[in-house]
């Protein structure tokens, strides 16, 4: 195919083509750079994965904390539940008579 030219009817179609020109990029930064700026994106990214787990690990010892606290809380109707499950005598005035058996 030493003619490029095309020739209507002959069943084939030609489409010319240009070269392709190589684009150069306004500024290069020489491999040192490059390599550098990846160094420090990839220490940044697991740092802040660090930080996110450090804050969960806060937020789960406070809820952990708060559950601990309330469960060591005992109030007045936890008390007498655990008094009648124990079968432990509750202090005087609880009971529903009053002085001598009145």
């Amino acid at each position: 195919m030493a003619d490029e030219t095309p020739v209507i009817g002959d069943g084939v179609v030609t489409i010319p083509v240009e070269p392709v020109k190589e684009k150069k990029m306004p500024m290069d930064l020489p491999d040192s750079v490059g390599q550098l700026m990846m160094t420090e994106t990839a220490g940044n990214i697991q740092g802040s994965n660090r930080n996110g787990r450090a804050v969960a690990d806060i937020a789960m010892g406070a809820l952990q904390a708060t559950i601990v606290s309330n469960h060591a809380e005992v109030g007045l109707l936890e008390g007498r539940t655990a008094s009648g499950i124990y079968a432990t005598p509750i202090a005087g005035p609880v009971n529903a008579q009053g002085p001598a058996g009145t």
